[in-house]
């Protein structure tokens, strides 16, 4: 890449000003280019967000929700990518489930009218349904919880249509307008996560933005761009509660020396203008 600006520096004889549209010309396209690469990556999100199948009332997206067999294939392909952290997550996701203790689940009961609970799973991994029952999530996927939940309510409860739909929260961080944690639908892209946020702020690049679990970077700004590019979901991504989407910050466009340039520039344009007019 070409550097932002050439310093150009005025003689004692000059008698024409430096080309600053030039200077403004070539950050802009440093910017531009950003703002294009960010358009290009919400415009895969919506295409492959759109590819999906409709689906109908209470339902979540199709496909938004990880299966086991699909766990256990992204297992053994991080094995063989050489990413042992990221393979020993989704084994662990496996084996304990994906629900721990203070994680919320809607449920939505369609009869003569809709009706709205919220499920806080309990120590010991266990959530209260209707009628009394108790039911252990411990190794239950997102992907399964929906079978599972309906089942046992449709033991006692008469209803023409029972919606799941579990809950992560995260922490969205980094350069968004309204940081901070959220219960989000598992089953949404990524973007939407940003969007609860308040949005990307005017310094924030998509494109450098990372998860982070127990401080640690748990997936790369490489990984969470083609994430972002092919409209994931937070399930689909392997994001868990208490997981950090730190959403990246814009390199500066102009560095320290650079900025020291502009300034003496500015400074000899003013004297320029003093001394001819």
């Amino acid at each position: 890449m070409r550097p932002a600006f050439s310093p150009v520096f005025m003689s004692p004889r000059m008698t024409t000003l430096p080309d600053f549209h030039s200077v403004a010309t070539d950050a802009a396209h440093l910017h531009h280019g950003r703002v294009i690469r960010f358009a290009v990556l919400l415009s895969a999100c919506f295409t492959a967000a759109a590819s999906m199948p409709a689906v109908s009332r209470g339902q979540g997206t199709a496909g938004a929700l990880t299966s086991r067999d699909q766990l256990a294939t992204a297992a053994m392909q991080a094995e063989q990518s050489q990413n042992p952290l990221q393979a020993a997550a989704i084994r662990q996701r496996l084996r304990d489930g994906d629900f721990q203790v203070g994680d919320r689940i809607l449920l939505t009961v369609f009869s003569d009218a809709a009706h709205t609970d919220t499920l806080v799973v309990r120590d010991g991994r266990i959530i209260d349904l209707p009628g009394k029952v108790v039911l252990p999530l411990t190794g239950v996927l997102r992907s399964e919880l929906k079978d599972r939940v309906t089942a046992e309510v449709l033991k006692y409860v008469k209803a023409d249509q029972v919606d799941v739909t579990p809950l992560t929260r995260i922490a969205v961080l980094g350069e968004v307008a309204r940081p901070g944690y959220f219960a989000i639908r598992s089953d949404v892209p990524i973007t939407d996560a940003i969007m609860q946020a308040g949005g990307p702020t005017s310094s924030a690049d998509i494109e450098r933005s990372v998860v982070r679990r127990a401080s640690r970077e748990y997936r790369s700004a490489d990984e969470t761009r083609q994430a972002v590019a092919k409209g994931l979901t937070l399930d689909q991504f392997g994001l868990s509660a208490g997981d950090e989407l730190v959403v990246g910050r814009q390199r500066q466009v102009f560095n320290p020396a650079a900025s020291a340039v502009l300034g003496t520039i500015a400074s000899l344009s003013a004297i320029f203008f003093a001394v001819h007019h």
